[in-house]
């Protein structure tokens, strides 16, 4: 039984550090990678899990997520597991339908540790209202499909701001003390079949969003 998770929202986006030129040059608007600062984050989070003992990381399918997930997966020696259950809020006041972003084939290939054998349990479908309701009950549904069909933990999730809340959420609501920062690192363990969040904290990154 999974009884320990550790939640991480990606990195820094580019589009926020390069506000000015990003969409400009953008192959995908909506699919940004990670900024120097972001990149700079995740390989903290990699040194800051070394030692942790997880066996499987899961992760959103945008680009910066997968990346996030990648840079501490070379780390720890795992593969990274697409998960499209963890994507970001498919809200129409952001995108026009369902959003652009890197294909699981070409992220095969951009990233060395994806797991190429790796099938998403959940696939949810555009558009989304309500993070309360729609996040969260798939991202339930998606940690009851990870919890039948593993058995060893630690997990690592990455994912984003709404994903990662809501995926807390579902541990315990409210998860008081969560921290919704990027790259934010929480830790949830489970004890006789009740979650509690023992660990939240920026503290090891060298750069820390205001948002």
């Amino acid at each position: 039984m999974i009884n320990s998770v550790y939640l991480l929202r990606h990195g820094m986006r580019l589009d926020i550090d390069d506000k000015m030129y990003w969409p400009y040059y953008a192959k995908r608007p909506h699919d940004t990678p990670l900024s120097h600062n972001g990149i700079q984050q995740a390989t903290e989070n990699a040194d800051f899990l070394k030692d942790a003992g997880v066996k499987h990381i899961f992760c959103s399918p945008f680009f910066r997520t997968i990346q996030t997930a990648n840079i501490v997966a070379d780390k720890l020696g795992l593969q990274v597991n697409i998960e499209h259950g963890f994507i970001e809020l498919l809200n129409s006041d952001w995108f026009n339908d369902f959003p652009d972003i890197i294909p699981n084939d070409e992220a095969k290939i951009v990233f060395s540790n994806v797991n190429k054998d790796y099938k998403s349990f959940v696939r949810p479908q555009f558009p989304e209202t309500s993070s309360e309701v729609d996040v969260f009950v798939r991202v339930k549904q998606t940690m009851e499909y990870i919890f039948e069909y593993y058995e060893e933990g630690p997990i690592l999730i990455v994912g984003h701001g709404a994903s990662m809340w809501e995926t807390a959420r579902s541990f315990v609501d409210p998860p008081e003390g969560f921290n919704t920062k990027m790259c934010a690192l929480n830790h949830f363990i489970r004890e006789e079949e009740k979650w509690r969040l023992v660990l939240s904290t920026t503290d090891h990154l060298s750069y820390i969003d205001k948002f």
